[in-house]
């Protein structure tokens, strides 16, 4: 999975903008998913093919994505994903998009499973356990469902 085919499933995704402070002050403050990205979507090799996505999250906070978005910018002593997804905004350009959604979580394990299905591998900045990515996939969706553009939420944008 890449950017062009997470456009083609997620209908209403922003546009892709570089990750920079002022992106973020434009972000929503409702919940969603967003993915980051490598800038004007260059890709590189996964075990399986290749893409150029780097990271898929989701928030459900209070600030929702704004608030999500800005603390890979400005990461905590202990925020781990923030801070490697820091030093990496700092040697390389990266683009993210959102997509608005009340049922973030779920949608993002869905597009985490497409992604792992195709390449064998989660984007390379998502480092979730497997047990708790298994966990968090069985809660979503069963092993005989599949995953198609039609499962996906209708797009519910600010």
């Amino acid at each position: 999975m890449d950017s062009n085919e997470l456009s083609l499933l997620l209908k209403g995704i922003s546009d892709w903008r570089p990750f920079t402070e002022h992106t973020v002050r434009q972000a929503p403050t409702r919940p969603g998913v967003y993915v980051i990205r490598m800038a004007r979507g260059r890709h590189f090799g996964r075990l399986h093919g290749e893409s150029d996505i780097l990271y898929i999250g989701s928030t459900e906070a209070k600030r929702g994505l704004r608030q999500r978005l800005r603390q890979y910018l400005y990461p905590g002593p202990t925020q781990w994903t923030n801070k490697r997804v820091n030093e990496l905004a700092k040697k390389y350009e990266m683009e993210v998009a959102w997509y608005p959604c009340d049922e973030a979580s779920d949608l993002e394990h869905q597009l985490l499973r497409r992604y792992l299905e195709q390449h064998d591998e989660l984007p390379p900045l998502n480092h979730a356990s497997r047990k708790k990515l298994k966990k968090a996939l069985l809660k979503t969706i069963r092993v005989s469902d599949e995953v198609t553009p039609e499962s996906f939420p209708p797009n519910n944008k600010e």
